[in-house]
Parts: structure tokens; sequence; C-alpha cells
């Protein structure tokens, strides 16, 4: 009879040491993902129990398991998980003990209700008499990085001194995926140092668009000290400037609204590539919208009368196309229904001219150079976009808001135009550390500066306060707490 109770107590015993069960599991996950999602939203489909191991993190004296589980959530409303600074999938992910590649199913845009995600989660818990207790099951909790390692001072011997503590303390029986955990750590942070230092020394190249654009004028006005090391470059626009960042060619670039949302959510030109998911805007600089030029002397009046006729839609590989094309479909017109020109602003302007072409479709900031350049040689009619067009636009939530080319814009333009428009971003994705971002918003959105001085127009309508207006990607979420900051100071 002994040996059975003995038996019996051993068999407890083991089973206790092996974690909570399955139902003390998904009874602590549930309230992570409350504490993380206080808004709901989500529920628990299913969870597994896949299997534990010994915490070797432990205090002394203490018994901790960490325990490994499958899980299935499903959406009950719509939920955005993209936000950097909200408790989106940052808080997710902590509830859940997910890793980098721990997560599936979160869309790029935001996720509809019905949605199925899945995890491979971790969870803690500490032996407490009888009874598994989670180790701080705390939720999602922003992060804030201490200035200098604790305890130490600030330098980078003693910041070294300290690294070399934390590794050599490290257990020598630790597991081979924890040695190799700590030195991919190691890789990036030498990897991140060498990029850092190669940008301070040898400077670093944000895409900007073609050459006398309004986009070259403004990264130049933008980084006109030589001491920021930044090189503008000459590029066909956005959408060239977007596949350029996302092939690491580039630091930072600049691009219209629409099309970076098509970058992020790996539609329209960059339908294929997949989402762009890192990708950042720093701020919105300026608005930039629609025009729809023709001759004054003309007949064409509207957006239907386009029908037929010679359109000069952009460049390949420019935004402005892109948006061009959206433009006329909303009209209910497609490239069959016009004879469709690929040129450059200045080439089809003078082609207008020249009646070579009869229209010229643009997304450019106001006033435009080139426009008013061209009013000296003939006048020019910018026509309005029917308002169920532009509704369809804007609800499509495509990076567009409504627009008024204000009379008096452009000389001889005596009422007002309804068009629509979308906002000049500067984005960037994983090439800068925070620091950086925080020095770029800075010393861009400082006051004292007088961008048209230096050749951009644009930028005089660079400011803290329309620094979100337009955003069509998330932000990054530094650059987001430094124009906070100065938005609150007093200027």
């Amino acid at each position: 009879m002994r040996s059975i109770l003995a038996c019996l107590f051993l068999s407890l015993l083991a089973a206790c040491s092996l974690g909570p069960d399955a139902d003390t599991l998904r009874a602590g996950v549930n309230e992570r993902l409350q504490q993380a999602l206080p808004d709901g939203g989500i529920e628990i489909a299913n969870l597994t129990r896949v299997g534990s191991q010994a915490d070797t993190k432990a205090p002394t004296g203490e018994t901790r398991r960490i325990i490994y589980f499958d899980t299935e959530l499903k959406l009950v409303k719509n939920l955005d998980f993209g936000a950097w600074n909200a408790p989106g999938i940052a808080g997710l992910v902590s509830a859940l003990g997910a890793g980098p590649k721990g997560v599936e199913g979160i869309v790029s845009g935001g996720n509809k209700a019905g949605d199925v995600i899945r995890a491979h989660g971790t969870a803690r818990y500490r032996l407490d008499g009888k009874q598994w207790v989670a180790v701080v099951p705390a939720g999602y909790q922003p992060p804030v990085a201490p200035t200098v390692v604790t305890g130490v001072a600030p330098g980078t011997g003693a910041m070294l001194a300290a690294l070399r503590k934390v590794v050599d303390a490290f257990p020598r029986d630790a597991s081979p995926a924890q040695h190799a955990a700590i030195e991919e750590e190691l890789a990036v942070a030498q990897a991140s140092i060498r990029a850092r230092l190669a940008r301070v020394s040898d400077g670093y190249a944000i895409a900007a668009g073609a050459e006398h654009g309004q986009y070259l004028r403004v990264a130049r006005a933008l980084f006109n000290d030589p001491k920021t090391r930044a090189v503008p470059l000459i590029t066909r626009g956005g959408e060239e400037n977007l596949q350029l960042l996302r092939a690491g060619k580039v630091a930072l670039a600049l691009a219209q609204g629409d099309a970076a949302l098509d970058a992020y959510n790996g539609t329209g030109a960059f339908l294929g590539q997949g989402p762009h998911v890192v990708l950042r805007a720093i701020a919105s600089l300026y608005p930039e919208p629609v025009h729809v030029l023709v001759r004054a002397d003309g007949k064409l009046v509207s957006m239907g009368d386009l029908r037929g006729k010679r359109v000069a839609i952009g460049e390949a590989g420019s935004a402005s196309r892109t948006t061009a094309l959206r433009v006329l479909q909303a009209h209910g017109l497609g490239l069959k229904d016009i004879v469709a020109q690929e040129l450059s602003l200045n080439v089809a302007l003078l082609a207008l001219q020249k009646q070579e072409i009869d229209a010229v479709l643009q997304v450019i900031g106001m006033p435009a150079d080139s426009v008013r350049d061209s009013l000296t040689d003939i006048s020019l009619r910018i026509l309005p976009m029917e308002n169920i067009a532009v509704s369809k636009l804007v609800d499509a939530k495509e990076g567009y808001f409504t627009y008024v080319i204000p009379k008096g814009t452009y000389p001889g333009q005596a009422h007002d135009v309804p068009t629509i428009a979308t906002a000049a971003l500067l984005l960037t994705d994983t090439a800068f550390s925070d620091p950086e971002i925080a020095t770029l918003t800075r010393r861009i959105f400082e006051k004292g500066h007088d961008y048209s001085s230096l050749g951009s127009a644009q930028g005089a309508q660079i400011s803290v306060a329309t620094s979100r207006l337009g955003l069509s990607v998330p932000m990054h979420p530094t650059a987001a707490t430094v124009l906070e900051e100065m938005a609150a100071t007093p200027r």
C-alpha cells in the first residue's frame, strides 16, 4: 500500500513539475490578451499545449517552467495591428510571448472581423506551493530604452566593459540555441555600429526625383547642411524611390502618399512583391494636388471631354502616372478611352504648347513652377474633378483627400478648382537607428528654416502642425515622439 501511495505521490509530483495544465494556460493567455488589447475584439478559438522546459533563468530555490503552445485567435471586430505607438502587434506579441516569426495572419492595413491569427507562443510560470502562477503577466508595456547601461557611466569603454560582464556572466551550461542568440545579437549590434559609422563618414543617399523637379529641390533644401552628408539622387519619381528604399540602396525616400501605401500593402505598381511592412513615414511634408491641364483656348471643359484625346499621364516609374490612371478610372475612362502619352511634366507642357497633345495630368505641389512658366507662353485651364469621382477616390482610402486649388494660385485662374491631393512623404524603413531618426526629425522641423530661399517653394508648407496630415503608412514611432514634443513646446 505504501509503495502504491509513493508511486502516486511521485506521479503527481512529476505532473506538477511539468507546469500548468491546458486550462490554466488558456486562462492565463486570455488574461494577458485582455490586458494587451483592452478594447477587446479578439478571442481564443483554439489553444494547444505542446511542451515545456525548465527555466534556467529562475532565481535560486524557485521552480519555473517555460510552456510552449500553439493558438488560433479569432477577431470578432476589425482590428489594425500595424500601430507602433499603441498596443497593436507589440501588445499581441507580448501577450503571447511569441518570437519574431511566431505570429501569422496579421494583414498590413488592418484585419477584418472573422480573420484567424495563428501563433506559436510561450509563457513562464513559477511553482507557488502546489499552484502554478504566471510570471509577469503584464501584457503590453511601451518599451523605454535607457540612455546608458544601468549603473555604468557614459562612454564607449564603459559600455564595452558592461557588455563583457553580461556575456561572461552567462551560464556556461546554456543551450546551443541561447549561445546562438547571443552571437546573433552581438552580430546585429556590430553591423549597426558599422553602418552608422559609415553614414557619418561617407554619407547616405536619399531617393529624390527628376532633375529640376520639386522632390529634388525639396531634398536639396532639407539636406543643405554639409554636416548631414546626405546625397539627393536624381530618379524617375516616387515609385522608383520606393523600390530603391526597399532594395537597401538608399536610406531615405520621397514619395506620394498613395504610392507609399501601395508599397506598404504590396499592391498597385508593387503587386507581386509582397508588403513592405517595415516602411515608415518620418513625416508628411506638403500636399500634392492633382492638376488636369488643358489649353484655355480649347473646347475641353470637363473630365469627360478627355475621351479620345491625347493625354500625358506621366513617365513610367513615376507615382504620378499611377495616380493619373486612377483619376481617369474614377471618371469612367480607361487607357483604351484615351491616347496615352508617357511624358515628363516639362516635355508634356511643351507638347501641349505645340498642340501635340490635348491634356496633362500631373500630381505636383502648388504652385508648380513649370506650370507657371508655361503660362508665359500659353493660357491654361485646370479642369475640375467631378464630385462623385472625388468621393470615390477618397472613400477608397488609397492615400487621397479632398482638396481645392484656390483661385489665384496661377495667373488667370479666376475660380477655385476642386480636386484631390496626396501628401509628399519622407520615408524610411530600418536603415536608421532611433537616435538618428530623432536628430533628423528635429533638424527638419526646427524653427528658423527658410526652405523657400533654398530653392523649394513647397518647403514653406513644412511644419509640425501639418506633419501628420495625409499620412498613409505608419509613422516611425521615434519621429512621432519628437514631433509631439515639438508641438508641445512654444515656438
